[in-house]
């Protein structure tokens, strides 16, 4: 007998299973992936298209835009939410969208259970948990990039941190906890999430945080984006909540892209040991503050990530995937497949020097 996707041995009958009303073939899930897949792949192409189209227009009729911070404000935001976003929806048009799971698995005994309140407690450890992936997945990332420069001679920067250090405060306020919060997750989180979850949490945390990952197109951003891309999409399956996920997203935003870059200014050059060495008491006390939460989080991300996933809820959902066949009806479908080599492809655009 087949397998369900979060199941080991039990057999049907001693399995609570959700109403399978809805459920369907692996060749009609696979197409309802594929589907997905293409709408993604749709938003890449307009907002790359646009931004190619816009950069031209702006070189055009206002030459001066590339010195300036504005020019790569409008050039990230309009294209994706003006041009990419109502793509994106016009292919999802018709697709179904699942009602909130209010049942999961539970992981000891394999059984459906209703699941608990989502409260303000669980939402603080996960916010604990996100700043810890997101400081983990940052190290990664810079490692990679390290050892990029070190292998190519060229000196690769992070693009986002060049973006807010030559904007003024109140524009990468808006951009990086207005704008990307209530866009992002309105992408990568409602209307994934919402057509997805009929297969199962798991499907759709996997899918979401990962091309959420991918979205970024580049190895800076890819790991952390990824890593909180599933936790912020695992408090939209357990909640059905968007707010919460847009709050948390603007959170750690305020603190990466904000509050520790305005920090780091009143530190001296890390890079001149004469300087470290000489740091005033105010200098100390900001360096300690910063290493405490830094490290902190870290530390206290894991261990609340280990204890989390133990208690984890995932649901099946009302049509469940089986797991031989989860792999091909998830990823290796025509749609998915195509928005895959897309982004990579521009990931690796990325990565080539530009002298």
């Amino acid at each position: 007998m087949n397998q369900d996707f979060y199941t080991t041995e039990e057999t049907a009958e001693s399995i609570s299973r959700p109403p399978l009303s809805d459920a369907l073939s692996a060749q009609e899930t696979r197409r309802q992936f594929s589907r997905l897949g293409l709408s993604m792949l749709v938003l890449s192409v307009a907002m790359l298209a646009a931004q190619l189209g816009m950069d031209y227009l702006l070189d055009v009729t206002v030459p001066s835009y590339a010195t300036g911070w504005w020019g790569t404000w409008v050039l990230s935001l309009v294209p994706l939410y003006g041009i990419g976003l109502p793509c994106m929806l016009l292919s999802l048009k018709g697709l179904k969208v699942a009602p909130h799971n209010t049942d999961y698995v539970e992981p000891s005994t394999g059984l459906s259970a209703p699941k608990t309140r989502f409260t303000v407690g669980k939402f603080l450890i996960l916010l604990v948990i996100g700043f810890g992936c997101m400081y983990i997945g940052s190290l990664i990332g810079n490692f990679i990039m390290t050892v990029m420069t070190l292998v190519t001679g060229y000196e690769y920067a992070n693009q986002l941190n060049s973006i807010i250090n030559e904007s003024p405060a109140w524009m990468t306020f808006i951009g990086t906890c207005i704008c990307a919060p209530f866009g992002e997750e309105l992408l990568f989180r409602k209307l994934l999430i919402d057509r997805s979850r009929r297969f199962g949490d798991l499907a759709s945390i996997l899918v979401s945080g990962f091309f959420f990952g991918l979205f970024h197109a580049n190895l800076f951003q890819f790991f952390y984006a990824f890593l909180l891309g599933m936790i912020l999409a695992y408090i939209y399956t357990r909640t059905g909540k968007y707010l919460l996920c847009v709050l948390m997203h603007a959170i750690i935003n305020f603190m990466g892209s904000l509050v520790m870059p305005k920090l780091a200014e009143l530190l001296p050059d890390t890079t001149d040991p004469s300087a470290m060495l000489s740091m005033t008491p105010l200098q100390s006390l900001v360096s300690s503050a910063v290493s405490l939460w830094t490290y902190g989080t870290i530390i206290g991300g894991i261990v609340l990530l280990v204890i989390f996933f133990k208690r984890r809820q995932l649901s099946r959902g009302s049509s469940p995937l089986l797991r031989r066949t989860a792999p091909y009806e998830v990823m290796l479908n025509p749609g998915m497949l195509a928005n895959f080599i897309v982004m990579c492809a521009m990931m690796v655009v990325s990565l080539i020097p530009r002298y």
